[in-house]
């Protein structure tokens, strides 16, 4: 038998070239393909569209264990309005909460997204000068006339690396990404969970080199046009890029400027080719949706459509069916339809009414009293999901000891909010109108969900703000401010001791064994004449724990060996330190950052004054206003504004007083990282764009 490649894993390597990267880019095209004729024209092309390329900055907000979370992409687009509408990748702006675009001179500017539509994968974003000004711009092609082996030319910002440009020939100006062993019908579902791109489009196959971040970057041809816009790559490979074609793109770039929005028609079925049916003519109808203007009408999956409004279609291979996919989508919301049809050799005419397409999917967003990230349900999810009714809230993600994780019973992902306090909500402003305003005290919310086929009831407790989280008091235990290295009898002989017990491996300073002047090396034996023995080489608890067993202010005697001498140190027991789990934490908002009191180990490990004050930075979302001013775990904040922060609660104070002021562009931080002092600086943009 025959084996032939995995067509699955074919396209299981193709990426969506966006910043962060998923993985090496191959090597680029070998130059000797490029024509040397073509040389000048290179040039041309480049100085008329690399000056209006920008590499664009967005911070997404995603959503993880029910969660915002904050990160920073990167990628590429175009000026194609002297306004200074910038066309790019949908992916490139997905989940964006704020943009930035540089220009190829430098100058960095914020941006507004104009419009986005997934289906395409094209979005649109435009730039936000201080003053109105003219831009520089580039065109869309009106027709795409490549051939096979054109040279053109990929402009971005590979990696994040602006003003980048590579150089490559067209392989295929119609391709889509079914390969001779892939089976047609499954084409969408591969290009998108839910919401497939490529459905009104074949993609143009090209080897110029592209990377993660030149995703909605130009592709160039030799009369400075743009005819296309780069889109996918390979992870193995590397000459393997698709492009959206130019003209394709234009027409889409255009509505999005002018409305915002793609307003489609859809009549509820999908198409597949003839390939493969020995039929000469027509499009065959591969599914039908339940409950669709076209079931209702009479259409059934494997009856061949002849005719649309009259005219002729054909299909006979599966890069002829985007096109009139997209025909069909182009049909007048509302408008009468006529299909020509055949089944089992009798031809029909079939009468529907196009109807609107709605979303694939609801944006998904995160409600924080609930602990929980949620999307409203569309038609296309309720179908998936195989739910009748389609009104309710999906539960994408819980967080983990949240409210909703710890309700009785605990809410899950899948699970469907139907109500909370017997009111529907159908989106996250209705759950925000229920249940968003805290109450004084706080009362139980009931909720109303449906798990699969069961209609269940849960009781769940809300939490508002910000998470400071002051821990319970620990009991206090005797400290004799030492760390210790148990030495067993038998390593004591190895090592040539004279005796065994717990070794100092550190003392802290001002500690009580510290002012009773004991030394790192010294071999503790006994506590007040009572030998101490090591249960094994790995634990120190059995030392600790005899100290913790004495009060708290009492006198006790430590016998111990320093080079082979018998010492003792009297000393008077003091108060264990908190340690790091027993100190303030606050999850910080308007930073989106995790911070924690400086607790006495900290000072300690840094060798910093008993005196010294700050805040610990335990975790920094890398999108959010405290990432982007390059604020790292482990930092130590002492000061916002000129102000000295003393702990979490005094931070936040700061921050709030500073906002207020509204004096400058930028906010100084004052840290310690490791050995140095620091200063880093918050910009004001990021704090009131990002969520």
């Amino acid at each position: 038998m025959r084996s032939y490649p995995c067509a699955a894993a074919w396209l299981a390597a193709l990426w969506l070239a966006a910043t962060p990267p998923l993985a090496a880019q191959g090597p680029a095209p070998d130059a000797a393909r490029i024509r040397a004729s073509d040389a000048d024209r290179i040039g041309a092309a480049r100085d008329r569209v690399l000056p209006v390329v920008v590499s664009i900055l967005t911070v997404r907000e995603d959503h993880q264990q029910g969660e915002p979370v904050l990160s920073v992409s990167s990628g590429s687009g175009t000026v194609v309005t002297p306004e200074g509408h910038i066309a790019t990748n949908a992916h490139v702006t997905q989940n964006g909460k704020s943009f930035r675009v540089v220009f190829a001179d430098g100058r960095e500017l914020p941006a507004r997204l104009v419009g986005t539509d997934t289906l395409s994968d094209l979005a649109v974003l435009q730039a936000q000068p201080k003053q109105p000004e003219t831009f520089a711009y580039a065109e869309f092609a009106d027709t795409l006339d490549l051939q096979p082996g054109d040279t053109v030319l990929a402009m971005g910002a590979p990696w994040g690396l602006s003003n980048s440009m590579s150089a490559g020939v067209v392989n295929n100006p119609r391709r889509l990404l079914v390969s001779l062993f892939d089976d047609e019908a499954d084409y969408e579902d591969r290009l998108g969970e839910g919401e497939p791109t490529g459905r009104y489009y074949a993609w143009i196959q090209h080897d110029a080199a592209i990377a993660p971040g030149n995703s909605g970057g130009p592709l160039v041809d030799l009369s400075g046009r743009i005819v296309g816009v780069n889109t996918r790559g390979m992870i193995f490979g590397g000459d393997l890029a698709f492009a959206i074609p130019g003209p394709d793109a234009r027409d889409v770039v255009r509505a999005l400027v002018a409305d915002g929005r793609i307003a489609r028609t859809q009549l509820g079925f999908r198409l597949r080719s003839l390939k493969g049916t020995g039929l000469a003519s027509g499009v065959l109808v591969n599914a039908v949706e339940r409950g669709s203007v076209a079931e209702k009408a009479g259409l059934r999956a494997g009856d061949r459509i002849l005719t649309l409004q009259g005219e002729p279609v054909d299909a006979p291979q599966p890069v002829d069916v985007p096109a009139l996919q997209r025909r069909i989508a182009e049909l007048p919301v509302g408008s009468p339809v006529r299909l020509g049809i055949e089944r089992d050799g009798r031809r029909s005419a079939l009468r529907l009414v196009a109807e609107a397409q709605p979303a694939d999917a609801g944006d998904e967003a995160a409600f924080a009293p609930f602990g929980v990230s949620v999307r409203p349900l569309t038609p296309a999810m309720g179908r998936l999901r195989n739910l009748d009714d389609t009104r309710g809230l999906l539960v994408t993600g819980v967080r983990p000891g949240g409210p909703a994780a710890i309700a009785r019973p605990g809410l899950a992902a899948g699970d469907v909010i139907r109500s909370v306090d017997g009111r529907p909500v159908q989106s996250v402003a209705e759950l925000e109108a229920v249940a968003g305003a805290p109450q004084s005290p706080e009362r139980p919310r009931v909720v109303a969900f449906q798990r699969e086929a069961e209609q269940r009831l849960a009781v769940l407790v809300p939490i508002h703000g910000d998470r400071l989280r002051t821990p319970l008091p620990q009991l206090a235990k005797a400290w004799s401010g030492v760390e210790v290295q148990p030495i067993t009898a038998s390593l004591a002989r190895d090592l040539g001791l004279g005796a065994s017990g717990y070794r100092i491996i550190r003392v802290y300073p001002g500690s009580p064994l510290a002012a009773a002047g004991a030394r790192v090396g010294d071999l503790l034996t006994a506590i007040n004449d009572t030998p101490l023995r090591a249960a094994n080489e790995e634990s120190a608890d059995g030392y600790h724990q005899r100290v913790r067993d004495l009060p708290i202010g009492s006198a006790a005697r430590f016998q111990a060996q320093r080079d082979g001498a018998p010492r003792s140190f009297d000393v008077t027991l003091g108060e264990s330190p908190v340690n790091t789990s027993g100190l303030r934490t606050l999850a910080l908002g308007q930073l989106r950052a995790q911070l924690r009191e400086l607790g006495f180990y900290d000072r300690a490990a840094r060798r910093m004054p008993a005196s010294q004050q700050g805040v610990v930075v335990d975790g920094v979302e890398p999108g959010g206003p405290a990432g982007l001013a390059h604020l790292q775990g482990g930092d130590i904040i002492i000061s916002l504004a000129g102000q000295a922060v003393r702990d979490p609660p005094a931070l936040a104070a700061a921050l709030d007083a500073a906002l207020a002021k509204g004096n400058g562009s930028v906010i100084p931080l004052q840290v310690i990282r490791g050995g140095e002092t620091r200063i880093l600086y918050l910009e004001r943009y990021w704090l009131t764009e990002t969520p």
